[in-house]
């Protein structure tokens, strides 16, 4: 189990490494879609981990 606990946060915390990246982005560039779609995965994603 401590396996999976780790790999989850390991996983979790390189998304919202990107989130974090990505949310800046899109607050400069609120028109781009394909961003804001990415940011959707990506939650979706750590949701579902």
């Amino acid at each position: 189990m401590d396996d999976l606990l780790r790999e989850f946060l390991t996983e979790s915390g390189e998304s919202l490494s990107e989130l974090d990246v990505e949310l800046i982005q899109f607050e400069q560039n609120p028109n781009d879609e394909a961003l804001l779609g990415n940011i959707f995965r990506l939650m979706h994603t750590i949701k579902g981990t």
